[in-house]
């Protein structure tokens, strides 16, 4: 597979597919928010914009599989960004071929209030692994293991029930990769993440499954896109 036929493309197709074609040791920084568990229930649906998650991907947790097929892609100075809930954190954290060197963590300033009788869940975990050194890190664009800010809404918000924040996803691009790295994302989801390179002049490879999403992504960039030609 000829690499720079997928650059700055969201793919739809199954991750597990397009990674066992991409080139070894092609891939500066793995930026990605794979589907995990949010409820552990059937309900699918409380208001317009949260959807619960209840797939096969978190009952047999292939995401192992994932892990691996990405190893082998990153550059040996490479680095990776996997989102997760508390629901999956302890089954990443027993994947150890690559060293985990830190747990960010992402504060939401206006969580969706706890459907059961819990605590509000505010946080949402992005652990950082790293396959070699020197890795990049920008420090001058880094604070501290919390990231606050707000969950999408407005104009930002679209129908994806697990959409991530452009601002989010900004800052740890810049910590994280340099001008035209080359960024990979499995779980594309809105396009955040292309959209977000677009943005900070880096390269990218998004998959995305859902053929719905993947319409409502590539129609999303296409209009970030249309928006950088009028100014």
């Amino acid at each position: 597979m000829n690499i720079k036929d997928l650059e700055n493309k969201i793919i739809c197709a199954d991750c597990l597919d397009i990674l066992k074609q991409l080139p070894d040791k092609c891939i500066d920084l793995v930026l990605t928010d794979p589907p995990y568990n949010a409820s552990n229930s059937k309900i699918s649906c409380i208001d317009k914009h949260y959807t619960t998650v209840n797939e096969d991907w978190d009952k047999d947790f292939i995401a192992k599989s994932f892990l691996d097929l990405c190893l082998d892609k990153i550059k040996d100075n490479g680095s990776m960004l996997v989102f997760c809930s508390y629901h999956t954190l302890n089954q990443y954290l027993c994947w150890d071929k690559m060293k985990l060197q830190q747990i960010i963590h992402w504060q939401k300033s206006n969580p969706f209030p706890a459907i059961a009788k819990v605590y509000t869940p505010s946080v949402e975990y992005c652990l950082w692994f790293v396959k070699g050194s020197p890795y990049t890190f920008n420090k001058k664009y880094s604070k501290t293991d919390i990231i606050t800010t707000s969950i999408c809404q407005g104009k930002e918000r679209t129908d994806h029930p697990t959409q991530k924040p452009l601002e989010l996803w900004q800052k740890l691009l810049s910590v994280h990769s340099n001008e035209n790295d080359l960024v990979l994302d499995c779980f594309s989801g809105s396009g955040t993440t292309a959209i977000a390179c677009t943005k900070l002049k880096r390269r990218f490879i998004c998959i995305e499954k859902d053929p719905d999403y993947h319409k409502a992504s590539v129609e999303r960039l296409n209009e970030f896109n249309r928006q950088l030609t009028l100014f």
